[in-house]
């Protein structure tokens, strides 16, 4: 199918990075950006064509969809205006920045008969497909509790001038700092556990602005910093998900059954290991549990190899399966997995963990009824044959 990219900024490299792992499935038409410069580099570096303004790119014959990769301010605008020109969207997270902006492309897609969907797709990767299918068989027994945490340390202190994409472009350190850290983040935790438990019933959140001066080389207006917030899933599974860019960085999902613990590093690393430890009951488990906190338990077997290397600057996951599948969906007619009701939920739960203030507390989830089946009535049918979905893209 045939793609184009809308925004060649930082993390327009990491998708592109990804397009040989498609060859046959993506033909990347070409690229466009409003930032010249920007636009200039990217196809410098990669060789694609440039589209000289959005509406030609728009109006490119038999393009399938738009990847819509701008800063998360300009999420909506672009997806609108694609929607508006019949042509399928996958945007890059969030959909929108309030869950009203977020119903409204969807409602707007679906009066135009086209489809929409949205980033992360890391749920696709195979550490996520290992996850899901050690829970559904019961690794850790009865699930009861989850604590992910999303620090990534003191950003604003780090060298981030110095982190510069292949392109050329530095890391958009302002516009982050704007966006907001949970915005940014939390929608890789909170997928996740929706595929796997079902769609969140209530939100308990508090966030805070806590190093309003974020040392920027010209003013921003930051968002929340941190962000703590209790998730709760029918079948009385509660999650804790934590985001900040003040704590030391610690990425660590862990589930807690009642058999024992499921345990990753890093959710958005296709290749990191799934870690089982089990329930210490004895008096010496105990012991060593303690005296020997690091012990992280044996690695659960993976349901395939990554078909691709990270590192050396190559990014940690597939940046273009979420768009392979939806292409792939959108050409055979049946439901995307990362459909735009999905996307929405997401959005919902994210805003009240970075803006509780908006909403009451304890805060019920309102588009927990719109998050449609196609990952729960797949999860719970394959729980029954222990077989999981895994994508079948290289």
């Amino acid at each position: 199918m045939k793609i184009a990219f809308v925004g060649c900024g930082y993390v327009a490299d990491m998708y592109r990075q990804c397009l040989d792992l498609h060859s046959g499935e993506l033909e990347l038409a070409g690229v466009y950006d409003r930032d010249s410069e920007r636009l200039a580099a990217f196809t410098k570096t990669w060789g694609d064509r440039a589209y000289a303004s959005l509406a030609e790119l728009l109006a490119e014959p038999d393009l399938g969809v738009v990847v819509n990769l701008t800063d998360p301010e300009n999420h909506a605008p672009v997806t609108r205006a694609a929607i508006a020109a019949g042509r399928h969207v996958y945007s890059e997270k969030p959909l929108g920045m309030t869950l009203s902006e977020a119903r409204g492309l969807r409602d707007a897609a679906a009066k135009a008969g086209v489809r929409l969907a949205a980033a992360p797709s890391n749920i696709l990767g195979e550490q996520a497909q290992t996850l899901w299918r050690a829970v559904r068989e019961g690794a850790v027994g009865r699930v009861r509790l989850v604590y992910a945490e999303l620090d990534d340390g003191m950003v604003h202190k780090a060298d981030y001038r110095n982190w510069i994409s292949r392109s050329g472009r530095r890391w958009p350190a302002e516009g982050e700092f704007e966006t907001g850290c949970t915005f940014e983040h939390a929608g890789y935790v909170v997928t996740l556990l929706v595929a796997m438990f079902g769609p969140v019933r209530r939100v308990t959140a508090y966030a805070s602005l806590l190093i309003p001066d974020k040392e920027c080389d010209q003013p921003v207006h930051p968002a929340p910093d941190f962000s703590c917030g209790l998730l709760e899933f029918n079948g009385g599974i509660v999650a804790r998900v934590t985001n900040s860019i003040v704590a030391p960085y610690d990425h660590r999902l862990r589930i807690v059954g009642d058999a024992g613990v499921l345990q990753v590093e890093e959710p958005w690393d296709f290749a990191g290991p799934v870690r089982l430890k089990r329930t210490a009951t004895t008096r010496l488990d105990r012991f060593l549990e303690r005296r020997f906190p690091l012990r992280k338990g044996r690695v659960v077997k993976a349901v395939r190899p990554v078909p691709f290397r990270s590192g050396r600057g190559r990014p940690p996951m597939d940046f273009l399966r979420g768009v392979s599948e939806f292409a792939e969906a959108v050409t055979a007619g049946r439901p995307g997995r990362m459909d735009a009701d999905l996307a929405v939920h997401i959005t919902e739960v994210t805003e009240m963990l970075q803006h509780p203030e908006r909403y009451p507390r304890p805060a019920t989830v309102s588009s927990q009824g719109e998050c449609c089946g196609r990952w729960i009535g797949r999860s719970e049918s394959r729980r029954k044959s222990h077989r999981p979905w895994i994508t079948r893209r290289p």
